[in-house]
């Protein structure tokens, strides 16, 4: 389940994980089964199932928080916690779990925990529309992982490129694709440099919806869906602002397909 989930095979991933919850009665020791639990929620929360990976999560939480030695994975669980409550629109619930793991993190200096709650909280600021915060903590987090080679620079680009698209600023912008592209391909992350295609196709070359889509659809799987529902929404701004209504509402609606594919989940029961 943990190679298939490294690979961004979402669905694969929780079949196996399935399989191995039913032998989960048979672990004795705590740590072990919030192992599991820590695993479960961090796969349910990538595919926006928020209150499964809750569910996990909170037991996970508990058990870390009552053992001193595991403090990464407790920072790891609050993470989860805070995305969760940022795809629950709940940002000031989302906020105190991620500066006290940016604490905690700096605290242990642990550079890489340290990127991914840089990136985390330009994130929860982003999402809330401040910009001007959002753009300081993905720029710290993209200082920093270039200085240790984490492969969180290519979301720290990918996500300044889109702010200063959206501000108009496009130069700034098109270094961020090129130097996130570079990255991407660097890291061997085929996602990310169909999504950094899809934004030059949709921002520099502002394409008809038809040939945005064909881009769009590289992305349809698991691992890519919730950019892709993000990104169908900027996407029907963008034309919405430029007056070409037709591939505006073309959007709109693909992001309700994209949503709709979410909520199903393609998982695999046995009933």
């Amino acid at each position: 389940g943990m190679y298939e989930f490294s690979k961004g095979e979402y669905i694969k991933a929780i079949t196996f994980y399935r399989y191995a919850e039913r032998k989960l009665d048979k672990v004795a020791d705590e740590l072990e089964r919030a192992e599991f639990f820590f695993k479960m929620a961090e796969i349910f929360y990538h595919m926006k199932q928020t209150h499964l990976s809750m569910y996990y999560v909170e037991q996970a939480y508990h058990a870390y928080k009552a053992n001193s030695i595991y403090q990464v994975r407790l920072i790891q669980c609050r993470f989860v916690i805070a995305g969760n409550y940022d795809d629950l629109v709940s940002y000031e619930k989302a906020l105190p779990h991620l500066k006290r793991a940016l604490q905690e993190s700096i605290a242990l200096g642990h550079d890489y925990i340290t990127t991914k709650g840089l990136l985390n909280l330009g994130s929860c600021f982003n999402k809330q529309d401040d910009v001007a915060k959002a753009t300081v903590y993905y720029q710290r987090a993209l200082e920093l992982g270039e200085k240790i080679g984490a492969k969180e620079v290519v979301q720290a680009c990918y996500d300044l490129a889109i702010i200063f698209f959206k501000q108009g600023r496009k130069e700034e912008a098109l270094d961020y694709c090129v130097k996130g592209k570079s990255y991407a391909e660097k890291y061997d992350d085929s996602m990310f440099v169909d999504l950094f295609n899809v934004l030059h196709e949709l921002y520099v070359t502002v394409s008809p919806s038809v040939e945005v889509n064909q881009k769009f659809d590289q992305l349809l799987y698991s691992r890519g869906y919730p950019y892709l529902e993000d990104l169908a929404l900027e996407a029907g701004r963008f034309y919405n602002d430029i007056e070409r209504l037709d591939d505006s509402v073309f959007f709109y609606k693909k992001m309700i397909q994209v949503q709709k594919l979410i909520q199903r989940g393609d998982f695999e029961y046995d009933v």
